[in-house]
């Protein structure tokens, strides 16, 4: 049994090495070719994705509780309410999260644009960012009722941030039956029947002095062993839920690269001879 064990994990770790090198080598091709096109041609107008995030407008320095840990130093745990007392931000947060709401009701702003500033974002994990009529026109081509008629967003724990006192973040859960037609750009996915679990997933709004929202972000997983979208959430997650991944790394369940299988590997073989995270050598 032993033998066996040695030779997979020689096995793994060879080919390992091997998709290693192949990606190397495959990386510095992409490389330089992306660099010979940025030298010849320019940067393009629909490279959206690589952007400035939005500047912020708000802040509050923390005050903290009493807790430590066992060494005597402090736990950094925030007293939320001493801390958003000393805010300047006009808005108070009771208002923020009831504003909060209120985009949610109106499907992010689709069936009442004038929720969202003018100078809205929409920024996802992968997709974005999304200006605001970029953002209603894609949003509101889902419709995701008719897709999944029994859908529950399950959001809970809205609250607004303390250190950036303009912010509400809450969590969802969602859950829904694709029983009907859904909308993908100009596809039609036609039923599967099947029931779609997402992860837990951390969202966010922004809002302005005004009370409009001018930045969403959503479909930031917390646990990827939740549901069965692969750890994938928003519309990622849906697609692969029913059986309609999309055909790129970035729209896939997170898979470990080559070097990072190697390195994972050949550290667990060190630990096999005494050596690892917090190990010496044990032979004497």
């Amino acid at each position: 049994k032993v033998g066996l064990d040695s030779a997979a994990i020689f096995g793994n770790v060879a080919v390992d090495c091997v998709c290693v090198a192949v990606v190397t080598v495959s990386n510095f091709l992409v490389f330089g070719l992306e660099k010979f096109a940025s030298l010849a041609f320019g940067r393009a107008s629909t490279d959206t994705f690589v952007f400035a995030p939005h500047a912020r407008r708000a802040s509050t320095a923390p005050i903290y509780t009493s807790l430590q840990r066992t060494t005597g130093q402090g736990a950094g745990e925030i007293d939320t309410d001493k801390t958003l007392a000393r805010s300047t931000f006009p808005l108070k947060p009771q208002v923020l999260v009831k504003k909060a709401q209120n985009v949610i009701a109106t499907m992010f702003g689709t069936t009442d644009p004038d929720v969202l500033a003018h100078d809205f974002r929409f920024v996802a994990p992968v997709v974005g960012p999304l200006g605001k009529a970029e953002f209603l026109a894609i949003f509101g081509g889902f419709k995701l009722e008719e897709g999944l008629p029994d859908l529950k967003e399950n959001h809970w724990g809205f609250h607004v941030d303390p250190l950036e006192p303009n912010r509400v973040w809450w969590m969802s859960r969602p859950q829904g039956t694709h029983t009907g037609p859904l909308r993908f750009a100009a596809n039609i996915i036609k039923p599967t029947n099947r029931l779609v679990q997402w992860p837990v997933q951390a969202q966010s709004m922004l809002f302005d002095e005004e009370g409009r929202c001018y930045q969403l972000t959503v479909g930031y997983s917390c646990d990827r062993q939740i549901g069965n979208t692969g750890g994938l959430g928003a519309l990622f997650g849906l697609l692969h839920a029913v059986g309609k991944t999309l055909p790129f790394a970035e729209a896939r369940p997170w898979k470990p690269s080559a070097s990072y299988r190697l390195g994972m590997r050949l550290g667990k073989v060190a630990e096999k001879f005494g050596f690892g995270p917090g190990l010496t050598n044990v032979k004497s």
